[in-house]
This record gives structure tokens, C-alpha cells and sequence, in this order.
């Protein structure tokens, strides 16, 4: 492509299917929040708030990490494609829409590792249903901390006094949302309520069932309402617990902590796991900072993952190509 000021049908074609990879990605009620130009030697990606939930996300941390996991989907679609992608993060003050360049450089063919990656983008699901008693060795838990690292972040399981802390900062901040009207409204817009808007948003369907217990570590993105005939279930006591943070806490660790965050999900879906997000802790600023472990050099918690096995459950919608992708 570097050279050629138009795109030859074949580079678009390696193009959208590279787009359609990163459209993939899991994303803050699945707002999809991105937008992808692409050039002749290069791929512009940039966030779109317009398209995300701004009472849930007030300082846009979500959205970042969203479009993260999307550029690591769309490196992977390029690399199965044969080119290089070097991503490029641009963080800056004058246009926080502008998130990243990925520069398409040579030829190239993914690693073993990277390729399982890349087919197991199709497959990976975000998790609302019960977990298994089956327990998750430590074993997997190290390759699942392994990926993490690969994209400069950092996986650390919850145990002890920490995990009731953390277990505590979601109950705390699942009540505070609820109670809080506007939010609970905004949510639902992305939920059950998406008249006219059916590619984005979790329909009710995927929900998952309600908890029967309500000290269970799932999150209830209904708010505790009767959604349909939306069943009731008893969810796992003892599920692997874990924190992603990274080093520092802008714009551009936010774009490292979505690509660390993805690739973990791929590799979890590569090694049979399911993975539930828990994020109402890190939308709670004074929550979020108690969900750090005071004894980790990592400072800054972004998400809190539930890991175990069990059902896959289904795929949520996705927004056109037509929708994200301008050419030329």
C-alpha cells in the first residue's frame, strides 16, 4: 500500500476485513465507539463519545479502553491479511477524538499464538451466565497475566482481605448506581430500551439470568428490574477474581490497558474460559481507588474480571462496516 495514493480492491478488501476484526472488540455496553479512516498506507482510528454512554463514563476512561481493544483485533486482522500493523497511540489535548495510527508496513505472517488470537475473535463473548464449580488453575491464570503484560499492563488476582474489599467496592457501586435515576435511565437506553438503535447496546436477551442470591458477582446491568421472562439462577461462590490496571492513568494507558484487556479475552477464549466484566467499581471514582491492592506497584485498577468456565453466551450485535469505516 505505501506508495499508492488509492487503494487497490485488494488492499480494501484486507482493509475492511481487518476493520471487521476490530468491530468485534468488547466495548462499554457495546456502544461501539470508533471510527476507522483508512489510507494507503495507513489506518487513522478515532473514538467517537457521541456513540457512548457520557453519565456512566463522565471522563470518557471506558471509551479509551474500548477503542483499545479494537486496534489490538484490528493489528491481529492485519497481520492475518499478511501486512505489519505498527500502531501509532496520539494522545492529545487538542483532539481527544484522534486516538491511534496503525501504519501498514510489510509482509508478514502471524505467530502460532497471534493466529489462534485472530480466530478466536469471532468467539469470544462477555459472560453473564453462571460459572462452573470446575476451579481455574493457577497455571491458566499465568498465561492469562502473560498476555496482559504483552500489551504493558498488568493481571493480578484478588485474594484474601483484598477480594472482600474488591467484592465490597462492587456491591457498594452497584447500589450507588442504581439508586442514581439518570444513569439507570441512560443504561437502560442502551439495554432494554433500543427502539432504533438495534445494531449497538446488550438486547435483554443478553442480559443473562438474574442472580438469585444478590451478594453474587455478576453485574445486573437491568438494575434488579423483571426484564421479559428473564430466568433467575444461582451463580458461583468462588469464581477466579482479578484486577487489570496499568501505570499511569491517561488518555494513551487507557488505549494500552483496552489492548492488554482484549488480548487477555482472547486468550481466555483460546484456552476454553469464560470472562464476565465487572466495571461498576471503576466507574465509582471513590471506589475505584480502594479496588487497587495498596500493595501492588500498579496504581491505577481499569476493570475487574470474573474467570471461570461454563456457557458461551451470545453474540451481541455489531454496527456495519458502512457505520465505521471511510476509505480514501
Amino acid at each position: 500500500m505505501t506508495g499508492n495514493p488509492e487503494l487497490s480492491p485488494l488492499d480494501i478488501h484486507a482493509v475492511e476485513a481487518a476493520v471487521q476484526a476490530a468491530t468485534a472488540a468488547p466495548s462499554i455496553l457495546n456502544s461501539q465507539p470508533w471510527r476507522f479512516h483508512a489510507h494507503a498506507d495507513r489506518i487513522d482510528v478515532y473514538a467517537t463519545p457521541e456513540r457512548a454512554p457520557g453519565l456512566l463514563d463522565t471522563a470518557g476512561r471506558e471509551l479509551y479502553l474500548s477503542v483499545g481493544a479494537a486496534l489490538l483485533n484490528l493489528r491481529l486482522g492485519l497481520g492475518a491479511g499478511g501486512r505489519v500493523g505498527v500502531i501509532e497511540l496520539v494522545p492529545s489535548t487538542l483532539d481527544r477524538r484522534f486516538a491511534a495510527t496503525v501504519r501498514i508496513g510489510g509482509a508478514t505472517t502471524l505467530s502460532e499464538q497471534e493466529q489462534a488470537l485472530f480466530e478466536a475473535i469471532p468467539n469470544r463473548r462477555t459472560s453473564r451466565l453462571p460459572f462452573t464449580a470446575e476451579v481455574v488453575p493457577y497455571e491458566e491464570f499465568d498465561r492469562l497475566q502473560e498476555a496482559a503484560a504483552i500489551e504493558g499492563a498488568h493481571l493480578e488476582v484478588t485474594t484474601g482481605l483484598h477480594r472482600k474489599v474488591v467484592t465490597g467496592a462492587l456491591h457498594e457501586a452497584e447500589a450507588a448506581q442504581r439508586n442514581n435515576q439518570e444513569l439507570v435511565d441512560e443504561v437502560t437506553l442502551w439495554t432494554v430500551d433500543r427502539a432504533g438503535r438495534e445494531n449497538v447496546g446488550i438486547p435483554p436477551e443478553n442480559l443473562g439470568p438474574l442472580a438469585r442470591d444478590p451478594h453474587a458477582l455478576i453485574r445486573d446491568l437491568s438494575f434488579g428490574r423483571t426484564v421479559g421472562d428473564r430466568p433467575v439462577a444461582d451463580f458461583e461462590e468462588q469464581a477466579l477474581m482479578a484486577v487489570l490496571l496499568t501505570s499511569g492513568d491517561e488518555q494513551v494507558d487507557w488505549l494500552r490497558g483496552g489492548m492488554a484487556l482484549e488480548r487477555v479475552l482472547l486468550t481466555a477464549t483460546v484456552r476454553g474460559l469464560q470472562v464476565g466484566l465487572l466495571s461498576q467499581a471503576t466507574e465509582v471514582p471513590d471506589l475505584r481507588r480502594v479496588v487497587r491492592d495498596p500493595m501492588s506497584s500498579w496504581r491505577h485498577p481499569q476493570i475487574v474480571l470474573r474467570v471461570g468456565h461454563g456457557d458461551s453466551s451470545p453474540p451481541t450485535p455489531r454496527l456495519g462496516l458502512a457505520d465505521v469505516l471511510e476509505i480514501g
